[in-house]
Order: structure tokens, then C-alpha cells, then sequence
């Protein structure tokens, strides 16, 4: 790939927003060169931030508009482009996204192996370069957590954005896809035990994941029957940092990149907790500790044979609410919580517009 192309198309990348920070290091280019031929990366640095048409990038390249539509839907075919009706089209963020949409088929040969290498030492080049300058990692969290809606009793004051259950039931289509997490691990030879055939798709984004073969639609029932799996597998309800959602991860804390670096942020203010904490009413607990495997922050210890939570690293992930024998454990209203972005159009914007000028342009 050109250094002209790459350049452009790492800054097309950049300006979507999404959760991970573009660098450009040699990892990101030779994942970029897989994913992408010469002629798509030209035409992925050309696209509008807005859904586009073949139509409206025929004055902007060499192409017919029978060419351009064949370029976009095979794009859209590889996961690097969101598609709506097979005519409009929008360049995905890394993530959550372009990577995803590369290893979260299940697929397993050689290009997927090479491609969760390269995505895992890209990883560590961001990680890396989040320690060296303050300014590679968005001041906007792009996820928050979520309770499971039994998690969280009538007392609560309870915003729509809140409820997990109410996504699923207003969803329109819903798919489920292999998580790219435990997925990629599994390539690296790091299997873990959890369910990999957990996380959600919802709504439009369900629509294109299971037209292009990304994933596989489900119905209610099955979201429904998949949640409580997660739920009683000690798994973290991810969303999107907005009102209206797309995805639901379901995380774990030994392979999920973000609750690892949430883990890492936590007490420091740059994780995306939910709206609750957790409480304990120290009359009902036995202090019989099921709650403390549970806690993937480890917020929670025994003190006197009760249990007692760390307010500043607990995110509101129920788990242990689930996990008490007693009903000790209950969610509270979690104070001057922020509320989430009304679209991930606002989101992405936020994201972007937190980075720094040297970041925006990479």
C-alpha cells in the first residue's frame, strides 16, 4: 500500500471514532494491508462521515458507478463497511467494528490466526503509547456497563438507557456473534472457559451482521435465554456509551481488553461505570464470599465476615447482586452519574473531538 493511501485511510479510521485510538506503527499498517486491496483504501479515505452512495463518489474517482457499487458491497462483504439495502454505506471504526467483524465469525485458518496476532500487538503499541502521552486515549469512555434490569430493584430510580432487557424486546432484528475476545484468544492458544456465542447485535447493525454472514439472527427468546447465560457465567454486560444501543458485549475480565484496562482506569475515573453501585445491607449478609469471585474489579472483601464494597472500583455489573444467597447485595443509585450520549454519531464526535489536534490527523 502506498504511503499516501495509508496515510489517508488511517486518518478515515481515525475520524469514525470508536473505543481504540489509531496509531500508525507497522502492526496497524500490515492489518490494514490484509483488510484492505490499493483501490478500497482509496476509496475507504473518500468516504463521507454520513451514509453514502455509489452515486454521490462517481465525481470523486476513476470509477463507474456500477464499479464504485461492486467496490462498496465488497467491502461491506469483508466487514469494513456498515450496509444499508445493499445502496448505502459507511466506513466502521476499528472498534467496535473493522476487527471485530474479522474474527467474530468463529472462523478459524490461517488468515484469521495472523490477523488476532496482529491485532494483540497492536494492542500493546496503544498501550504503550497511552503510558508515553496522555493525549492517545480518548477522554470520552465509548462503553458503559450495564445490569442485567433483575439486578436492580423498584426503589432505584431507573432511566430507560438503564435497562438492558427493554433493547432487546424494542429490537426490530437481533443476531449473535462469536466474541472477538474469546475468540482471539482461543487463535493465540489462550482458550478460556467462558461461552464465546454471547454477544448481541441489535437493530440495524443485527440486519447487516446477519445479511453478510458476520453473524447469526436470533430471536427474543434466544437474546433472552443468552443474557441469562452470560449472567449466570459471571460475564460483564458491555454497550455503547449511548441512549440507544447496537451491540450488548458480554465480558470477561481474563481476555476482554476493555475490562482489563477499565480494571487498570477504574479508581482514576476512565472507566465507563453503569448508573448504580453496589450496597450491602450488613443485617442480611452471612459473609459466605460467593460474591467475591464474582467482582471482576475486585471491589469486594470480607471485613469482620461481611462483606464491603470499594465504591471506587465497583462499575454497577450486578454480578454479585446475582451471586448473593441472601439478597444482601443490592444496586443503588450511583451519584452524579453521567448521563450516555443520545447516538453513537454524537458519541463518535465526543471521542474524536477529546483527542488531541496531533491525534485527530495521526
Amino acid at each position: 500500500m502506498e504511503d499516501l493511501t495509508y496515510d489517508k485511510l488511517a486518518s478515515a479510521i481515525q475520524r469514525r471514532g470508536g473505543g481504540m485510538p489509531i496509531i500508525k506503527c507497522q502492526d496497524f499498517r500490515d492489518i490494514m494491508e490484509i483488510l484492505f486491496t490499493e483501490e478500497e483504501a482509496r476509496l475507504a479515505a473518500i468516504l463521507p462521515e454520513n451514509l453514502a452512495t455509489a452515486d454521490m463518489l462517481v465525481s470523486q474517482t476513476n470509477h463507474s458507478q456500477a464499479e464504485l457499487a461492486e467496490l462498496l458491497e465488497g467491502m461491506a462483504r469483508k466487514g469494513l463497511l456498515f450496509a444499508i439495502n445493499k445502496q448505502y454505506y459507511l466506513l466502521l471504526p476499528l472498534v467496535p467494528g473493522i476487527m471485530e467483524n474479522q474474527i467474530a465469525t468463529g472462523i478459524v485458518n490461517d488468515r484469521t490466526k495472523k490477523l488476532a496476532r496482529l491485532f494483540q500487538q497492536y494492542f500493546i503499541n496503544v498501550i504503550q503509547a497511552g503510558k508515553a502521552s496522555k493525549q492517545v486515549f480518548s477522554k470520552v469512555p465509548f462503553a458503559r456497563i450495564i445490569a442485567i434490569d433483575q439486578n436492580i430493584r423498584g426503589e432505584n430510580t431507573v432511566m430507560p438507557y438503564d435497562k438492558l432487557l427493554p433493547y432487546i424486546d424494542k429490537a426490530e432484528h437481533l443476531a449473535v456473534v462469536v466474541c472477538h475476545c474469546r475468540q482471539t484468544g482461543e487463535l493465540l492458544d489462550n482458550p478460556c472457559s467462558k461461552s464465546k456465542d454471547v454477544c448481541l447485535t441489535l437493530g440495524e447493525s443485527a440486519r447487516f451482521i446477519a445479511e453478510y454472514g458476520l453473524g447469526r439472527p436470533i430471536t427474543r427468546d434466544e437474546a433472552h435465554r443468552i443474557l441469562e447465560r452470560a449472567e449466570e457465567e459471571g460475564l460483564v454486560h458491555s454497550v455503547s456509551n449511548t441512549e440507544q444501543i447496537d451491540f450488548i458485549c458480554n465480558c470477561c475480565i481474563c481476555h476482554c481488553e476493555l475490562l482489563k484496562s477499565m480494571k487498570k482506569s477504574v479508581e482514576r475515573g476512565g472507566a465507563a461505570a453503569s448508573n448504580f453501585i453496589s450496597g450491602v445491607n450488613t443485617e442480611e449478609c452471612i459473609g459466605c464470599g460467593d460474591c467475591i469471585p464474582r467482582c471482576p474489579m475486585e471491589a469486594i472483601t470480607l471485613k469482620d465476615e461481611i462483606a464491603e464494597v470499594n465504591g471506587k472500583r465497583c462499575i454497577g455489573c450486578g454480578l454479585c447482586v446475582s451471586s448473593c444467597p441472601t439478597g444482601a447485595i443490592n444496586m443503588l443509585n450511583r451519584e452524579q452519574a453521567a448521563p450516555p450520549y443520545a447516538d453513537n454519531e454524537l458519541l463518535n464526535k465526543a471521542v474524536v473531538a477529546s483527542l488531541s489536534p496531533q491525534e485527530k490527523t495521526g
